[in-house]
């Protein structure tokens, strides 16, 4: 399976909507994953998930999971005519997937994980992916690369911690340097905050690319700096116009997609699009009460409004500081 590059958008339940996607391939990324969908529903209600599927989108993957081999590959089978391929959820830790022998907890039966994606690729006309972790409670990353690669996956991501870690502790990038042969793409997730980490987990990982995920919410600069810095070239930082701006568009685009319920859902990007910014806690407050578009965007351009005064403030202030430091120093 070959990528357009070597940078994507990792999927994440409740993010990665045709929303974010778009955004995130505006800013640079160069492939992206649906959010997961159950196999069950897929195949019962497919009503249900047609608007999770891939709309107008360069490169995008489409995540399903389950247990059961016969199921999935039907399911699979039935959206592969809505992405550019179809990618195995096997390393989800929350646990009222886990607890049902899905998701990560597949790691725990490695010959049933060979079974599921071998029958994918019988079913499947497009390529097979599957997104993993390094194992269910222990590092096992070089055995569970080998079955997916024997039972016939196109490529293989692996989020560098165990289902039994979940988000804790740190993602140990290294382990996947064990896997010394890629005859299928390696690529590597797990904490990818700047454009610095994006390049030590590849230095570490010695994988073929990187998927981003919770790094990019709220901050889809992230892939172009990543760009930039894989080239060796210089990154630069949105200010707080752009910042905004983006924040915006993202809120029309939401609640044109999903009505009002999208103006309660973008709340999860909010503290992303103001990292770092003057007085963004207060914000934050004030934005997780909004509940309409009307209100939502008069309470952003109150917030530019106090930012472009704040600001302009305080480098006047610097300024006068700096004046009083030299006239000081003169006398």
């Amino acid at each position: 399976m070959k990528l357009p590059c070597e940078m994507g958008l990792a999927p994440m339940a409740g993010y990665t909507d045709r929303v974010f996607r778009h955004i995130s391939y505006e800013y640079g990324a160069c492939f992206a994953y649906t959010e997961m969908l159950s196999a069950e529903s897929v195949l019962k209600r497919f009503d249900l998930v047609e608007n999770y599927l891939p709309h107008e989108e360069p490169f995008t993957g489409i995540q399903i999971y389950g247990r059961d081999p016969e199921k999935i590959a039907s399911a699979g089978e039935k959206l592969q005519s809505f992405g550019k391929w179809i990618d195995l959820n096997a390393g989800c830790p929350i646990k009222k997937v886990t607890k049902k022998g899905m998701g990560g907890a597949l790691l725990k039966d490695l010959e049933l994980l060979y079974d599921i994606v071998r029958e994918m690729k019988k079913r499947i006309s497009i390529p097979v992916s599957v997104k993993t972790r390094l194992g269910w409670d222990s590092e096992n990353e070089a055995k569970i690369y080998w079955t997916l690669v024997e039972s016939g996956a196109d490529m293989v991501a692996i989020h560098a911690r165990t289902v039994v870690q979940g988000f804790s502790g740190k993602p140990n990038w290294k382990a996947l340097s064990k896997i010394i042969e890629h005859p299928v793409p390696l690529l590597v997730s797990g904490d990818i905050f700047k454009p610095e980490d994006a390049l030590k987990a590849l230095n570490e990982s010695r994988a073929d690319g990187i998927l981003i995920a919770r790094g990019a919410v709220g901050n889809p600069w992230i892939f172009s700096q990543v760009r930039s810095i894989l080239r060796g070239e210089a990154y630069t930082e949105p200010g707080f116009e752009e910042r905004l701006s983006v924040f915006e568009r993202h809120i029309r685009e939401e609640y044109d997609f999903k009505g009002e319920r999208g103006i309660v859902e973008i709340r999860k990007f909010v503290s992303g699009y103001t990292h770092s910014l003057p007085h963004s806690r207060e914000f934050r407050v004030r934005f997780m009460k909004v509940r309409d578009l009307k209100e939502t965007l008069e309470l952003i351009e109150d917030y530019r409004r106090f930012l472009r005064s704040y600001l302009s403030k305080s480098a006047e202030d610097e300024s006068h500081s700096r004046e009083d430091q030299y006239h000081d120093e003169r006398i």
